[in-house]
């Protein structure tokens, strides 16, 4: 007997809660406050929920009574869908406009599930029919018989067929068979599984830039591959993680081609293609600065793009030109290539430069990529002994840089969760007044982790090592202190001195920081933050000489990232350290 019968047997009110898979659930409100008696313990304090105000108060009689009435009717509603089919709600008779509804329920016996079965209207494999029937199963004998259960199980049943390929699978309808004298009800879900499909070509329409290859390289699966929903999904991650479209649509074609395959087709709108961009930091270890840049994407359709880039700050200024070519072959195989001009005047030394490079990254999964690359650097550096008499070094360094990243962070600008392992060794040689050969080794790690709703730890740990000749570059060596080290105190002052106290790099590197941060409303969040670290001469002393520095940040959230300012101070201040640093930027700090 299909549902409509089981209302019959049951009340009205069943009938509109197990229909099928459509929306039919109970209203959350009811027009004006009630009192009702009569109701299930269990259910009193969701029911109570929908007596609340809603209409504009009642005009005459008759519209106070027809607004009881149908508060009865949604509290019927409400009770089939907790399984008690047979309840019935009563409105008191109401003589006064002015008079609050008074329901009264008497719901009768809660009706239990009895037996479950699937009629499948189409052919799935032994495998399959005996997972569905297990599925069903627990449904559960015995249990009460609630419409979001029943609706709920119809869904798991649909999920577990397009998860084994058959992805136009449909809910026909919902028959039930309910007993008022046993308060029982027999449930059969009516399904079409559709046939199973195997996925063929990736097309696309109406494109004016793109390249067929680039959404060749796009394609997750082979021809004749089974159709799953992860397959499609990934698809979707892909074509919005290039950047290069507006509108993302996937479209599964119902009707096979003459091979058997089902093709799907993109429907894409592609986004502009330039942008432009700029931002401010300050601190007072640091000094101010400011950067600007200009990209143009999806330069010859295959979703490359140049990006042109200045920056001018108190410490640093530079300009490099970047190309990006993505997805060589297959897709997140990327070659890069970079030119720059570069001056830095820091406290340790003085640096002009310019620099060619080239990098191809192969990832190996979501999480892994590899890259390896050349770069050719000219430099001429003073540090802060030459500074004063005017010695320079002019040396051509040639690197090889091998980096392997590992991260399931999702936000580069706000992490919120995930974990990030980099690990990159550099082998260069210089030429000049020596030829100094060097090997220089960073590991970083980062993990994210929400312990609250509103509430996530960071924490962060770098440790560098340097072997090779002292006549190496400068700026190969390592610094620790200031904004990306340990805030709190001077930029590279936490780095090794020499015998008349000044700076020089460093041959081993740790630093380390740990922050709590608090997502308060959608635009305002703090941070409380720890940090430590210390470049030295010598591996064995790099925790000896680890100096700390605590801190209170506040993020603006403007929709894009957080603006952020920090505040620190040296929880081990020697002699000359200033009690407060303060720094400005956008993103977080790590």
């Amino acid at each position: 007997m299909p549902l409509a019968s089981a209302c019959l047997l049951a009340s009205a009110s069943a009938c509109s809660t197990l229909q099928g898979t459509s929306d039919t659930r109970p209203a959350t409100t009811l027009a004006e406050s009630a009192v009702i008696s009569g109701l299930p313990p269990n259910l009193t304090t969701a029911a109570s929920r929908l007596a609340l105000d809603g209409d504009a108060p009642s005009t005459s009689v008759l519209q106070t009574r027809n607004r009881a009435s149908r508060q009865a009717e949604i509290l019927r509603e409400f009770l089939a869908a907790e399984g008690y089919l047979a309840a019935e709600v009563d409105a008191r008779s109401i003589s006064d406009r002015d008079q609050t509804p008074e329901l009264v329920v008497t719901p009768g016996q809660a009706f239990m599930i009895d037996m479950v079965a699937i009629d499948l209207r189409g052919q799935v494999d032994a495998a399959l029919d005996d997972k569905l029937a297990g599925i069903a199963g627990e449904l559960g004998k015995g249990k009460i018989a609630k419409t979001v259960d029943i609706e709920g199980m119809e869904e798991k049943l649909l999920v577990t067929l397009r998860q084994a390929g058959h992805a136009f699978a449909e809910g026909v309808t919902i028959d039930a068979v309910a007993s008022r004298r046993e308060a029982t009800l027999d449930v059969t879900f009516v399904i079409d599984p559709g046939p199973r499909v195997l996925l063929g070509d990736l097309q696309a329409t109406e494109l004016d830039s793109t390249r067929p290859e680039l959404l060749a390289s796009l394609k997750t699966w082979t021809n004749g591959a089974v159709y799953r929903p992860a397959t499609i999904d990934r698809l979707r991650t892909r074509l919005r993680s290039i950047g290069i479209f507006d509108g993302i649509g996937v479209e599964l074609a119902r009707t096979p081609d003459d091979a058997g395959f089902h093709n799907v087709t993109l429907r894409l709108v592609e986004a502009k293609r330039s942008t432009i961009g700029a931002g401010v930091t300050a601190s007072t270890a640091d000094g101010v600065g400011a950067d600007a840049f200009w990209e143009r994407r999806n330069i010859t359709g295959r979703g490359d793009r140049v990006r042109l880039s200045a920056e001018a700050a108190t410490i640093s200024q530079a300009l490099v030109a970047v190309y990006e070519r993505p997805n060589i072959g297959r897709f997140g195989r990327t070659f890069t290539s970079e030119a720059s001009v570069r001056a830095q005047e820091t406290i340790a030394f003085d640096l002009q430069g310019a620099r060619l490079g080239a990098s191809l990254a192969q990832p190996f999964n979501r999480w892994f990529s590899l890259s390896a690359g050349a770069i050719l650097d000219a430099t001429r550096t003073r540090d802060l002994r030459a500074r004063f008499i005017g010695i320079e070094r002019d040396l051509v360094t040639v690197a090889f840089p091998l980096t392997a990243t590992y991260s399931t962070v999702t936000d580069p600008l706000d992490p919120q969760a995930g974990n990030r392992l980099v690990a990159s060794v550099e082998n260069g040689v210089s030429f000049g007044d020596a030829t100094p050969g060097y090997t220089r080794v960073q590991l970083s790690a980062a993990t994210y982790r929400k312990i609250a709703d509103d509430i996530i730890i960071a924490g962060r740990a770098t440790f560098g090592a340097f072997t090779g000749s002292s006549e190496a570059p400068i700026d190969k060596l390592f610094f620790a202190g200031g904004g990306g080290s340990v805030r709190g105190y001077e930029f590279q002052s936490l780095s090794p001195r020499d015998s008349a106290g000044n700076l020089v790099g460093g041959r081993s590197l740790f630093d380390t920081s740990v922050e709590l941060r608090w997502r308060r409303t959608g635009r305002l969040g703090y941070t409380l933050f720890l940090d430590a670290g210390a470049a030295t001469a010598d591996r064995a002393g790099v925790f000896d000489d680890l100096k700390a520095a605590a801190g209170f940040g506040v993020r603006y959230y403007p929709g894009f990232g957080p603006i952020r300012l920090d505040i620190a101070t040296p929880l081990n201040p020697r002699t000359g350290d200033s009690p407060v640093q303060i720094y400005v930027s956008i993103g977080q700090s790590f």
